[in-house]
C-alpha cells in the first residue's frame, strides 16, 4: 500500500485525537523515528491493518466509524491536495474525482513497486444524471474507507451526496455495491483567476517533467534539471524544489516510477522514469 496512506493516517490521528494519542499509537505499534512512514515508500497491507487495530483500541471507536472518518479526511486534507495536485487539476466534481482516482489507482499497479491501492469498479446509472454505482470486492474489506472517501470527495466540491449500500461483503455478499447520487450544494466552490493561473502553471510544469523523463533506467533530479535547462524553459521552472513537487504529483497519478524502494536508494541518487501506461 502506498506510503501516502500511512503518512496521512498518522496526520489524521494527530489532528482528530491529539498528539498524545498519536504518541501512544506509535508506542503501541513499535514505531520509532527511524521507522516512521514515508510518503515515497510502499508498505504491506498488514502494517496498516495492525495500525487500524491499535487505533480502535486507543480511541474506543468502532473500526468502520474510524475508517469512514479517515476516508472523508483523506479526500480533504492538505497533504492529499498537495501530493495529488496533478489529478485534482483535472476534475471539478466529487463524481469525477472518484473516477480519476480510480484510474490512477489502476495505473499505479503498473509501476515496478506493484502498488495495490484500493480499486473499485463502477457503472454509470444514467448518461444524463450525476450518479453511478460502485462495486468494491477487495479482500481488505475496507468498504467503510471507500464510503468516507465518497463523502469527502463530494464535500471537496461543495456538493451533497446520497449513498445507498445495497450489498456488503461483511454481511456475506460477494461484493459491496453502493448507489451514489450527487446533488449541487447551496454554495458551489469557485476558483479565483489567480488560483486558476497557478494551477495551469503547475500543470504545465508537471507535463514538461513527464515529457523529459526516460522510459527506462531513469534519471536523478540533477540530471532532470540539466535536461530541462537544455530545453530552455523559463528559469523559474528549474528550481529543484519545484521539479520535486512535479515528480510527487506524477508519482501519485501513477505516471512516474522511482527507485525509492530499491536497496541503496537515498534522495541524492534516487532515479525517476515514466511508468508504462498499458499492460
Amino acid at each position: 500500500m502506498h506510503g501516502l496512506i500511512f503518512v496521512t493516517w498518522e496526520k489524521y490521528l494527530a489532528e482528530r485525537f491529539g498528539k498524545a494519542l498519536l504518541n501512544r499509537y506509535r508506542a503501541e505499534i513499535g514505531e520509532t523515528p527511524a521507522t516512521s512512514p514515508l510518503a515515497s515508500h510502499v508498505y504491506d497491507d498488514a502494517t496498516l491493518l495492525a495500525g487500524v487495530g491499535a487505533a480502535v483500541e486507543l480511541t474506543r471507536l468502532p473500526v468502520d466509524t474510524l475508517l469512514r472518518d479517515f476516508g472523508h479526511y483523506f479526500m480533504l486534507n492538505g497533504l492529499t491536495s498537495y501530493r495529488c495536485a496533478y489529478l485534482l487539476a483535472q476534475v471539478h466534481s466529487g463524481r469525477d474525482l472518484l473516477l480519476v482516482m480510480r484510474d490512477a489507482h489502476a495505473q499505479m499497479r503498473r509501476t515496478p513497486d506493484a502498488i495495490t491501492p484500493p480499486l473499485f469498479q463502477y457503472e454509470a446509472t444514467s448518461l444524463t444524471s450525476n450518479s453511478l454505482t460502485l462495486i468494491y470486492d477487495s479482500p481488505r474489506q475496507l468498504c467503510a474507507l471507500l464510503l468516507g472517501a465518497v463523502e469527502g470527495a463530494a464535500e471537496r466540491y461543495g456538493e451533497q451526496v446520497q449513498v445507498i449500500e445495497h450489498t456488503c461483503m461483511k454481511q456475506g455478499a460477494a461484493a459491496c455495491r453502493f448507489e451514489v447520487r450527487y446533488f449541487k450544494g447551496s454554495q458551489q466552490l469557485l476558483e479565483t483567476p489567480e488560483q486558476l493561473a497557478r494551477k495551469e502553471a503547475q500543470q504545465y510544469l508537471d507535463n514538461l517533467v513527464l515529457a523529459a523523463l526516460p522510459d527506462v533506467d531513469g534519471m536523478t533530479l540533477p540530471e532532470l534539471q540539466a535536461r530541462l535547462l537544455s530545453w530552455q524553459p523559463g528559469p523559474h521552472t528549474l528550481r529543484p524544489s519545484l521539479l520535486l513537487t512535479a515528480l510527487y504529483h506524477l508519482q501519485h497519478a501513477g505516471l512516474v516510477a522511482t527507485s525509492a524502494n530499491q536497496s541503496g536508494d537515498i534522495m541524492s541518487n534516487r532515479r525517476y522514469w515514466r511508468a508504462p501506461t498499458s499492460d
